[in-house]
């Protein structure tokens, strides 16, 4: 059986220890880091409420079942070490093996490593100075904003406690604050979008970022010119608050795990807000994204246009296509059937690494181009390269264990992965990708649901509502008389966006098009990016031109669309310096 938790799920309190400060202890090597809590006025108070926590499928019980594989009624008896050669000389023997294994495994992660290089035109990394990775565990400098008031959530009746986001800068802002641009990031990366970030220290500024060829000076995005700020979202794990965070009425060391709130993309970007607030930036030069924060840019916009000049989003959506949403239920799927996860209580036992492995390996399918693979890797083999050769010069015998290099990489993936990133993390926050939907009725219902469980709060707009009407903004009498004229407003709407229609050719076929220009009619004044990739099966490039449909059906008239090529996928965002930064270099200035 797994390690449970050591104490029961609904209470997991202190019943002994004295009503102190929490005693904090450094996270296990394998663990997500948190941070010590600031110090202030102890939250173990009874009166504390905590938000509504998603619901968690079932315990899966397997069950023998007899006439299975084989056609045997009862499983057969383990053999004896004595009937393999299990004994001592032997188990020498297997170690042995083993590190050769090991050895040729880190030996083909260095070829691929360099092959890579050499099919995407880069450098070759010199010796000490190691690729950039998404999932970049940020140093310890990393800034903390720390949120002492509580964050209205749209999927919980109770908000969520004091909160803090890690996020660093680049640049420096103006004497008007007119410059700054916010950066959002994809579902595994941290705050650590490029090296040299502002009091960062020393020993931690020359690590390259996840998109270090795209920030920095004299770049597309140029720290000589802008204030550039990224945060790692709410629900992560590189310093924000989120299910790996400690629990508040808890001890210190017991942590939110599945009881922390089903987060929307709305909810990350209203976090951001406050951070926003916090450094004295009243509106955003730009708000730009790829991949899922493509998602958030789009988000940010909406819900306080009057506090972004402009948006990007990059192989994104404007609502989660069912081809993502498939993929990501397979990630998670697979994730929770490890035995270790242990309904997201694992933090005190052994991480799901087999299920975070599994799932980073099909994300990574869909990351990438079948193209490219062949490209990269062709039908390549282990057992037939020349070490593998017999005397005759005969390639071995193909093995069930990774064979293709295809294989070795996807194994390669996995395993770095899975002790690198927070495995409710990655279900958090996919999920809030699968929940995205810009449309008009799927944003009158969270209206809806948001305005009713937090009536005296600033309301989420109405895709009907005026710019005025923001999360930003207090609520106002006049402003509930127009909640009580939407559907009226609705009504106009539709209509308008008919007669645009009738006139405008799209080039995309979605049936979803006219809902979605409803559902974007705030971002009408507001000069869009929207860039796609032909080549993306996670994003498909259909989705990337009903959003730039959308928009004109909105009534934006400055909306830019680029179409690439390239056999790169869904991750041509990281990779494609000339033409994505060439993009966005032209949309911002």
């Amino acid at each position: 059986m797994p390690p449970r938790a050591t104490l029961p799920r609904s209470v997991q309190l202190p019943s002994s220890k004295p009503a102190s400060l929490p005693k904090w202890k450094p996270p296990k090597p394998h663990l997500a880091a948190y941070h010590q809590p600031s110090p202030g006025p102890s939250t173990h108070t009874p009166s504390f409420t905590p938000p509504v926590s998603p619901q968690i499928p079932p315990r899966r019980k397997p069950a023998f079942s007899p006439g299975g594989f084989g056609l045997q009624s009862q499983p057969q008896p383990a053999p004896s070490a004595r009937s393999w050669g299990g004994g001592g000389k032997g188990k020498e023997r297997e170690m042995t093996k083993r590190e050769r294994e090991v050895e040729e495994i880190r030996r083909r992660d260095e070829e691929i490593r360099k092959d890579e290089e050499r099919l995407e035109g880069r450098p070759p990394v010199k010796e000490g100075k190691e690729e950039a990775e998404a999932c970049y565990v940020p140093p310890p400098a990393t800034l903390h904003f720390h949120s002492t008031r509580a964050l209205p959530l749209l999927y919980s009746p109770q908000p969520l406690p004091s909160f803090q986001i890690a996020y660093e800068t680049w640049g420096t802002l103006n004497s008007n604050r007119s410059n700054a641009i916010l950066l959002h990031t994809g579902l595994s990366a941290s705050s650590h979008v490029a090296s040299n970030g502002n009091e960062v220290s020393s020993s931690t500024s020359s690590k390259p970022g996840w998109w270090e060829d795209f920030v920095g000076p004299g770049k597309s995005i140029d720290t000589d010119k802008f204030y550039v700020i990224c945060t790692n979202v709410l629900g992560g794990c590189f310093g924000s608050t989120g299910p790996s965070s400690p629990y508040p009425p808890g001890d210190g060391e017991t942590r939110w795990a599945t009881r922390f709130p089903l987060l929307s993309i709305h909810d990350m970007t209203r976090g951001q807000l406050d951070l926003l607030d916090h450094l004295g930036i009243d509106k955003l030069y730009a708000s730009v994204g790829a991949s899922m924060g493509g998602m958030q840019s789009l988000s940010l916009a909406y819900i306080a246009p009057e506090r972004v000049g402009r948006v990007a989003s990059i192989s994104a959506s404007g609502r989660s296509g069912l081809n993502g949403v498939g993929m990501r239920y397979a990630q998670r799927s697979v994730l929770m059937a490890d035995p270790n996860w242990n309904r997201g209580f694992y933090y005190d036992g052994v991480p799901p690494h087999n299920g975070m492995k599994l799932a980073r390996q099909i994300a990574t399918i869909t990351y990438r181009s079948g193209p490219e693979w062949e490209q990269r890797f062709g039908r390549q083999m282990i057992s037939e390269q020349e070490a593998q050769l017999d005397e005759a010069g005969n390639p071995g015998v193909p093995r069930l264990s990774p064979d293709f290099l295809i294989e070795t990489y996807l194994d390669h993936q996995g395993e770095r992965f899975c002790l690198t990133y927070d495995a409710n993390s990655m279900i958090y926050l996919s999920k809030a990708m699968d929940l995205f939907d810009m449309t008009a009725p799927a944003l009158t219902s969270l209206a809806k649901r948001y305005n009713t469980a937090y009536p005296n709060l600033p309301p989420f707009p109405y895709p009907t509502d005026p710019t005025n009407i923001s999360v930003s903004s207090p609520r106002r009498v006049e402003d509930l008389t127009a909640e009580r004229e939407n559907v009226e407003a609705k009504s106009s709407s539709e209509k308008e966006t008919k007669r645009k229609l009738e006139r405008f050719i799209p080039t995309s076929k979605s049936p979803h098009l006219s809902e979605l220009a409803q559902g974007l009619q705030r971002l009408k004044g507001m000069p869009a990016l929207v860039l796609g990739v032909q080549s993306d099966v996670l994003f498909p490039v259909e989705q990337q031109r009903e959003l730039a449909d959308a928009l004109k059906l909105a009534g934006n008239a400055n909306v830019t669309y680029y179409e690439l090529g390239g056999v790169w996928g869904h991750d041509t965002f990281l990779l494609d310096v000339q033409n994505v930064g060439g993009a966005i270099r032209g949309f911002l200035h």
